[in-house]
């Protein structure tokens, strides 16, 4: 019951910078998704449901708010989740393995998110808004998990050690 009063401010907060502040703020397209980073950084840390819970709502908030295809983002968040839980539910990674382990779910989530955008329609060059906004957005994505899973993680618990 503790940690739902963590996950439920961290989610809001992530939603609100996702869908009101960061799409005003954002410098050439570089955005991180604050949304993937919690759900990440919450089934790193404590459980995968905690991180499937916040994909789905967070995804689902974020993508009624702010973008143009409802479930697109919880969809992809949910995958990344569950990359991220695939490479780390058999052992407990060290940060550097977490972070690289981040690193691939977000690439998986942004590559899901940009292919279904193509294919429902949006027009963007492709390699450029690889280069320019993509790239950028998932290191910080990665970094940001980092963080949001030492505030998640359960005093004496959690899936990755320190060393």
């Amino acid at each position: 019951m503790k940690r739902l009063w963590v996950m439920i401010p961290v989610a809001a907060i992530a939603i609100l910078l996702d869908s009101f502040l960061l799409p005003n703020l954002s410098h050439n397209g570089i955005r991180p998704l604050f949304v993937l980073a919690a759900a990440l950084g919450a089934a790193a840390s404590t459980k995968v449901q905690d991180g499937i819970v916040i994909a789905l709502i967070g995804g689902l908030l974020t993508d009624l708010f702010a973008n143009p295809y409802l479930g697109l983002s919880a969809a992809a968040y949910l995958v990344a989740v569950v990359i991220l839980y695939g490479f780390i539910r058999k052992n407990r990674p060290k940060l550097l393995m977490l972070l690289v382990f981040a690193l691939v779910a977000c690439t998986a989530s942004e590559a899901m998110i940009l292919g279904f955008s193509l294919i429902l329609g949006a027009r963007f060059s492709i390699l450029n808004r690889l280069l320019t906004a993509t790239l950028p957005s998932l290191i910080l994505e990665a970094l940001l998990v980092l963080p949001l899973a030492a505030i998640l993680k359960p005093a004496g618990k959690g899936t990755f050690d320190r060393r």
